[in-house]
Order: structure tokens, then sequence, then C-alpha cells
């Protein structure tokens, strides 16, 4: 009986669609984690960085929303990458606080990078590039 209701349980949750894509989202997370470990960053912290080098100066308001991310949950990344030198925070004129990319962190970016890149090509060599095209424009959908 105790079997029966696990498999039960199993089912169901592979029926999950929120279940699944967490699910997916945890195990990307972590092979781009391996990945740029050897840069001492993490994907999230990867991704603060490109958006900082690509899009200059911002508020950690606007980087937020640029980033689609709880300003709570940045703000604790920009602490820690800011007192590892990665990036800075410019004087303020006001309340607005602009963050910006260092040199350090620039160096750090470009070294991440190549691991990014890697990452990248073990997930498409996963899928293949058909795949891996449908996945994205499916993803987009759902982000809308």
């Amino acid at each position: 009986m105790n079997q029966e209701c696990n498999a039960s349980k199993k089912v169901h949750l592979r029926q999950c669609h929120c279940f699944n894509l967490r699910q997916v989202t945890l195990a990307v997370t972590a092979l781009y984690d391996k990945y740029l470990q050897e840069a001492g960053i993490t994907a999230q912290q990867y991704s603060i960085l490109w958006h900082s080098k690509e899009l200059g100066p911002l508020s950690i308001t606007e980087l937020a929303s640029a980033m689609n991310l709880d300003r709570t949950t940045l703000s604790r990344n920009i602490t820690l990458l800011t007192k590892r030198g990665l990036l800075e925070t410019l004087p303020s004129t006001g309340r607005r606080r602009l963050v910006q990319l260092t040199g350090q962190g620039q160096a750090v970016f470009a070294q991440a990078y190549e691991s990014w890149q890697q990452a990248q090509q073990q997930l498409e060599s996963r899928l293949g590039k058909k795949q891996m095209s449908q996945l994205e424009d499916l993803l987009a959908q759902l982000m809308g």
C-alpha cells in the first residue's frame, strides 16, 4: 500500500509544471555554478556582473528590474560582490545609489565568460542546437 502511495506521489509530481521547471532550474544552475566555480562566482553573480557590464551604472532597483529579481535577493549578492571588489557603489546624489563593475570585476567577468561558454556548450550538447532553440522559444513564451 505504501509503495503504491509513493508511486502515485511521484506520478503527480512529474505532472506538476512548477515542480518540473523548478527541478530544471536547479539542475541548470548547478551546471553553470560548477563551470563558474573556477572564476570564484556563482551563476547568479555572473548574471549580475553581465548586466552591470552591459547596462552600465544602475541603481539596485533598476538592476533588479532589468534582471527580474527581488531587490532583497539582488542586494545580498551585490554586497558580496562589492566586498570582493568586483562591483563598486558610486557617490550618490540623493537616495539613489548607483552600482557599477570595477576593473577587477571586468577581469573576473572575462575569466568567467570562458567558463560560461563551456557551460553553454555542455547544455547545448545535451539537447542539440535545434531543441535548444525550441526550448528558448518556449521559455520566452512562458515569461510572456
